[in-house]
């Protein structure tokens, strides 16, 4: 029982020190400058968000979820039940990520389909693209 409250105190504090720090440093929302906002920056604030997703959030808590899973596995004494805990764990981990990164290139493609026909820009690639 001592070492469920130990993994559960290291967990939180990896998790604190990973996600809060990548919240403070990200820009989500597009700065317009002095005039109002174009479509441009609706285009860039999805890829934002999207890139704060995939990069910064997605990352630390997989490394998270793969750390519970192993503590588990481990920790589970024989048991059928932790063992496949631990094991529907690491799988609903990897099948996330796989809808994580399917999804970033699923809307890259939809936003270099769609953006091309606004005429305010042109993306070469979409995570890279600047407003005028």
């Amino acid at each position: 029982m001592r070492i469920i409250k130990y993994v559960k105190s290291a967990i939180l504090t990896i998790l604190i020190l990973t996600l809060f720090p990548q919240s403070v440093f990200a820009v989500l929302v597009p700065d317009c400058g002095d005039g109002p906002c174009k479509l441009c920056h609706f285009f860039l604030l999805i890829r934002n968000i999207f890139d704060f997703i995939a990069f910064k959030l997605a990352p630390p808590m997989a490394g998270l979820l793969i750390l519970v899973s192993g503590v588990l596995f481990l920790t589970s004494g024989g048991s059928q039940k932790n063992i496949d805990r631990a094991k529907d764990i690491f799988k609903n981990l990897i099948i996330g990520l796989i809808i994580i990164y399917v999804s970033w290139l699923a809307v890259g493609t939809l936003i270099k389909t769609i953006a091309r026909t606004t005429g305010d820009f042109e993306p070469q690639s979409w995570n890279s693209f600047k407003c005028n």
